[in-house]
């Protein structure tokens, strides 16, 4: 995919608004836990900024439905933020009306980066509301997304400002659709997609893609506990999706069809309640006793996946495997993340991560820095993968 880029544009005195994704994890002390997002974004950032631009920008944090909430303030990321894109000074904007945002923005410096409000605080942004986008509009002279992870969604800051100013990719955006552009439609076969998660529901689609496009498709996570259920397991207390039981017996037919080996789990780490550790036990799919639940997936088959994965060339991993927030139900993750890097590392494979949950997993344990390429996007990643028209991207494409 062509994309209209910065290159080649007179920047100097231009009002930017710039559409980050700045929605990062925060741990129980309201701490910023992961900053891969906030890092992602200083590529474009540095170039704007050097090239005497003024820079407002645009992001949401959590889910505010419409409504100012103090805790969703972008305030929570200012520290972070002016830390790992080291700049000087920056500040967010009070929660106001575009004609107001647009008469500090007329008084910028060049050169200068201030936030504007959560823009999910305003209900005209997820509505894309086409006269919120036109007075938002005003206030710059170009658009520029840098958000790719935000792209599926069709939205004022995604796609309605793009209808009303001229729009470009930042250079993370570009660096990031470059490289999925490289793996996924040249794919060095044989390939492996890893797929992790809670719900069937979510990734209907992408399985039912994958099968087309993988050679080998491992399903992990609490989504895996479904396809055993369909299988005529017992999954004691685990979770599952009822309504879905058809679902998953469907894909695994179509797996047989396309002739895609279908890796599910041989065995499980049970336990009767997350907290009991006492009761954590590693036991096979047929010996779920009634009262227990899997956390994560077990040891045989972490080995399986492990060599499964020695024999490929590409892999693509979404989703954690296990509950990786509690030890040691992320021991699964944590073991594949491991010998993924190190194929890697040793050219035998080309790894691509996507996904906030699965980045952050990696990272937990210093990971992420060991594959070839880590998306901060989750379901836009889907979506695209799923070979659907992100709306972000509608006007990016260049003629």
């Amino acid at each position: 995919m062509k994309l209209k880029t910065l290159d080649n544009l007179n920047l100097e005195g231009k009002k930017i608004l710039l559409r980050c994704d700045l929605n990062v994890p925060f741990d129980l002390e309201g701490k910023v836990s992961d900053s891969t997002k906030i890092e992602r974004h200083k590529i474009t950032i540095d170039e704007l900024i050097h090239k005497g631009s003024k820079v407002i920008i645009i992001s949401h944090l959590g889910r505010p439905k419409g409504k100012y909430k103090e805790n969703l303030s972008l305030g929570k990321v200012l520290n972070v933020f002016a830390e790992k894109i080291k700049v000087p000074q920056v500040t967010v904007m009070p929660f106001c009306k575009p004609e107001i945002l647009k008469k500090v923005v007329d008084d910028l410096n060049n050169g200068t980066i201030t936030f504007m409000e959560n823009i999910r605080f305003h209900p005209e942004e997820e509505s894309n509301d086409e006269n919120f986008s036109k007075k938002l509009a005003e206030c710059g002279d170009y658009f520029v997304n840098d958000a790719f992870s935000v792209s599926h969604r069709k939205h004022v800051s995604t796609y309605g400002l793009s209808k009303h100013l001229p729009t470009f990719a930042g250079r993370y955006l570009e660096l990031e659709m470059r490289m999925l552009d490289k793996i996924f439609n040249n794919l060095n076969k044989p390939v492996m997609a890893i797929v992790g998660g809670s719900k069937i529901s979510t990734k209907i689609i992408l399985l039912n893609n994958l099968l087309k496009k993988v050679d080998i498709l491992v399903v992990g996570g609490a989504m895996a506990n479904t396809f055993l259920a369909a299988k005529g397991y017992n999954t004691g207390k685990s979770l599952i999706e009822k309504d879905k039981l058809d679902i998953a017996k469907e894909i695994l037919e179509k797996a047989e069809q396309e002739n895609c080996k279908f890796i599910l789990p041989e065995d499980v780490v049970v336990a009767r309640n997350m907290d009991e550790v006492e009761s954590i036990d590693n036991v096979s799919i047929e010996n779920i006793q009634t009262d227990f639940s899997a956390f994560d997936i077990g040891e045989k088959t972490i080995e399986r996946i492990s060599n499964e994965m020695a024999t490929c060339k590409t892999i693509f991993w979404n989703g954690p495997l296990g509950l990786y927030e509690k030890e040691p139900f992320d021991n699964s993750t944590n073991v594949i993340g491991r010998t993924a890097a190190i194929l890697t590392k040793g050219n035998i494979i080309t790894s691509v991560v996507g996904g906030g949950d699965t980045v952050a997993a990696l990272n937990k344990v210093n990971l992420a820095g060991g594959f070839s390429f880590v998306s901060i996007a989750g379901g836009a990643l889907v979506e695209w993968l799923e070979g659907k028209t992100l709306p972000g991207l509608e006007f990016l494409h260049k003629s």
